[in-house]
């Protein structure tokens, strides 16, 4: 058994979460607390009710979430609301949520990992998602059409958008997951000819048509399942812990 809050002191310090502005409604770090002991570890992009029972029944008194149980807002405690929060609190299973303070880790953030299983080179957070540096930038030897395939690989998922030349070189291109289309516009005045994102956005494709870059959607789910992996390495390296990720996708 390890102490509930060595593990959120870790997560905490590690992401510095008091640090990063984010939205209310991702409320990150501790979320529900259980009787301050962990046995087990799951992990999972979203806290839905699914993945809330995926998480009892797999035996984890720890739930780590990307969005937290709180991304509906505020709300009364009532109907299928008060059922999410009580079955955690019924089955001991503490919850944690970080959001943006996952997404922009440099090392275990989603946009890290993309970059990683990409191969990209000489990486730096270069892309602003409404006045914070999450995204990466990276160099990419290869073809867009290459670039293309890996990026469908590493996801599992089919990757849609716009592509101006798959035979062009791919050259510096730029990573930001979830819903971050509708920072395109950084892409031309900052160089890139390539963007590689997650949720598809109807409106963005025309744009980057219109400016000549390259945009490839591989869907919100897809793009952020590396950050919570990679918290569930770092727990069990650090504390031994047996860890499980619950995988439910939503599709998009």
């Amino acid at each position: 058994m390890t102490s509930l809050y060595d593990i959120t002191e870790l997560l905490d310090t590690t992401l510095r979460v008091s640090e990063i502005k984010d939205a209310s409604v991702a409320l990150n770090g501790l979320q529900v607390e259980n009787n301050g002991q962990v046995s087990k570890v799951a992990l999972a992009v979203d806290g839905s009710q699914k993945t809330i029972d995926d998480a009892i029944a797999a035996g984890a008194d720890l739930l780590i979430l990307h969005h937290g149980i709180y991304w509906c807002g505020l709300r009364p405690m009532t109907g299928w609301f008060k059922k999410k929060i009580e079955s955690c609190l019924t089955h001991n299973l503490a919850v944690y949520g970080a959001h943006l303070p996952l997404d922009m880790h440099p090392e275990l953030g989603n946009n890290a990992g993309i970059a990683k299983a990409l191969g990209l080179t000489d990486c730096r957070p270069e892309v602003d998602y409404h006045g914070t540096l999450i995204g990466q930038s990276g160099e990419f030897q290869g073809t867009v059409g290459e670039l293309r395939a890996r990026y469908a690989a590493i996801c599992g998922s089919t990757i849609t958008g716009y592509v101006q030349d798959e035979n062009a070189p791919a050259g510096r291109v730029a990573v930001c997951s979830g819903g971050a289309g509708d920072v395109i516009y950084q892409m031309k005045d900052k160089g890139y000819t390539t963007y590689l994102t997650g949720e598809e956005n109807h409106w963005v494709v025309n744009a980057a048509a219109d400016m000549g870059v390259n945009i490839l959607f591989a869907g919100h789910y897809a793009t952020e399942t590396f950050g919570v992996k990679a918290l569930g390495e770092l727990l069990e390296q650090r504390f031994g812990l047996p860890t499980v990720f619950i995988d439910n996708p939503t599709g998009m």
